[in-house]
This record gives C-alpha cells, sequence and structure tokens, in this order.
C-alpha cells in the first residue's frame, strides 16, 4: 500500500516539541553572546529578548529567571563539550590516540566557542556551589573513562603503573590551567595563539609522564 502523501497543510505543521526546542536554543544562543560579552551582572533578559526581537515573556516561558538562563548556557555549552570529546576517542581503542584525540577535541571546542571561556569563568566567579555540581554531573562518566583509559594502556603494557586516580585528576587540571592561562593572557593582533597551538605541549608533558620509556 502506498503511504499517503501529506497535505500542504500537514507538510508545513512542526509539532510543537520541535518548534519548542528550535526556541530554546535560540534563546541559549543569544544568551551566551550576550553574556559573554557584557557580563552576568551588566545582562539584562530586556537585552536578550531585544536582540531576539521577542517580548521577554518568551523567555520567561523556557527560564525562570536570568540565573536559571545563565546556568542554562554554561551546562548546555559543557555538555556540547563532553559530547565532542567522546566521539572522537570513540574512533580508535589506542590509550595514547585517545588522549591526543580528547586534548586536541578539547582545546579545538574553545577555540571554536570563545565565548564559552568567558562563560565558564564568569560562572566560577558568580555562581561557585552551580559550578562545582554542574562541572561534577558533567564529567563524572568523562573522568571514569580517563580513569579507564588509563587502566587499559597499563594492562597492554603502554603505560607504566601509577595511581589512576590522582593522575585522571592531574590530567583534567592540566586542561583547565592551560584554558585558564590562556583566558588571562592579553591578546596579540601581531602574534594571535590559539589554544590548538598548546596541544602538542600539553600532550608531551603528559604522554612522556605516563609511557613506559622502552615503548
Amino acid at each position: 500500500m502506498d503511504k499517503k502523501k501529506p497535505t500542504n497543510n500537514e507538510k508545513s505543521i512542526v509539532p510543537k516539541s520541535k518548534l519548542a526546542a528550535r526556541r530554546q536554543a535560540q534563546i541559549l544562543n543569544a544568551a551566551r553572546a550576550i553574556f559573554a560579552k557584557n557580563g552576568y551582572r551588566r545582562t539584562t533578559i530586556d537585552q536578550i529578548a531585544e536582540y531576539l526581537n521577542v517580548g521577554k515573556g518568551t523567555i520567561y516561558r523556557y527560564f525562570t529567571d536570568k540565573k536559571g538562563l545563565f546556568l542554562a548556557v554554561f551546562e548546555h555549552g559543557m555538555s556540547d563539550l563532553c559530547n565532542s570529546i567522546v566521539s572522537k576517542v570513540e574512533k580508535t581503542d589506542s590509550p595514547p590516540e585517545k588522549f591526543r584525540m580528547a586534548v586536541t577535541a578539547f582545546f579545538g571546542f574553545f577555540d571554536e566557542n570563545r565565548d564559552m571561556i568567558e562563560i565558564e569563568m564568569q560562572v566560577r566567579s558568580e555562581f561557585k556551589a552551580e559550578y562545582q555540581q554542574v562541572y561534577r554531573d558533567l564529567y563524572s562518566h568523562y573522568i571514569v573513562n580517563v580513569q579507564e583509559n588509563l587502566r587499559n594502556g597499563i594492562k597492554m603494557g603502554i603505560f607504566r603503573d601509577m595511581d589512576v586516580e590522582r593522575t585522571a585528576e592531574a590530567y583534567s587540571g592540566m586542561l583547565r590551567g592551560v584554558l585558564q592561562g590562556f583566558y588571562l593572557r592579553e591578546y596579540d593582533s601581531e602574534k594571535p595563539e590559539t589554544l590548538a597551538d598548546k596541544a602538542e605541549a600539553v600532550l608531551a608533558l603528559l604522554l612522556n609522564g605516563i609511557l613506559k620509556k622502552d615503548v
């Protein structure tokens, strides 16, 4: 039996859930840009509504207040970061290559989403408890994967014996430290830097520390 062909009206109708998801994404993207530019305290819901050319009531349909919207921007961005890293490291079974892909994906994400560096630093400053909670929720699974990769490398005879939990924490801290240092440095238009430029140095420190010397 042939499938029923949709009418013109049926073609044009988008399910309400899809329309809501699209509007929510538009609000998050606009809010991210404005929060990053103006800072949390100087940003108002009115500014975001004006940017989107909607009434502020539209924004309040999706987010209860400015703080909720700000934290949603942060959580959404960090979720995208985690998904980006996971999608890259799943492409290989080699423990060293997984680290190479993870570091490259981490720095690549922030190179492509510079405003998320600003958002992250603002959240850490304005809402420390919420920052810690989001970080724990999103990164708990990721850190477990880092630990598992270290254990696999040890079993395969590629990595030396080590304290896996503390090494995973040090690895995560190193990435965050490089990100913060990048944020704090003044931008030099004559010699623009990217985070990707730092990937090889980070990988050299990491892999030289965990690889067996005879590998």
